[in-house]
């Protein structure tokens, strides 16, 4: 089930981060960095986005456990409405369907508040970058991605929130 997350979500929201980003960027992004991410700050990160809305974050919960979340904003630049900032799904639960889920979970709340077209910024070479291009993503930006104390090539991946949505 989807659902709007709340603030008692911080937790299991950080952790997820912290598990996924040791999945989904070796190789990529400096071990060190990913080694030393640190479940507190990701939990103050997320308390304080949901306190002060500065993101609407949803999660994926099943059998009272969290298993992913999407997050994103609305934008008012550029000739996108909306970008998707976060977007996580524990390692064990992915191919199982919820990224799908959530993906098009937001795509509706994006479409329902006139959004046309929806970014999302990744690493270059991610794992989860064919997911992007099933479901519509054209890689349409790059630029560099400072994460931590260095920079990494990253992709910018748009999407036509009507092709998706069957608008």
């Amino acid at each position: 089930m989807v659902r709007e997350a709340r603030l008692q979500d911080s937790k299991a929201i950080a952790e997820i981060i912290v598990e996924t980003w040791k999945y989904a960027y070796t190789g990529i992004v400096d071990k060190d960095y990913a080694d030393n991410l640190n479940v507190q700050s990701f939990i103050q990160i997320m308390m304080r986005n949901l306190q002060q809305k500065k993101e609407t974050i949803f999660v994926y919960e099943e059998d009272e456990t969290i298993k992913g979340f999407i997050s994103g904003k609305l934008l008012k630049k550029d000739n996108y409405q909306c970008e998707i900032v976060g977007f996580y799904v524990l390692p064990e639960f992915q191919q199982a369907g919820i990224g799908k889920i959530l993906f098009q979970h937001i795509n509706k709340y994006f479409s329902e508040r006139n959004c046309h077209k929806m970014i999302l910024w990744t690493l270059k070479g991610a794992k989860n970058n064919s997911f992007y291009e099933k479901n519509g993503g054209v890689i349409s930006h790059e630029k560099l991605l400072k994460i931590g104390e260095k920079e990494y090539a990253g992709v910018g991946y748009s999407f036509n929130l009507h092709s998706i949505t069957g608008q």
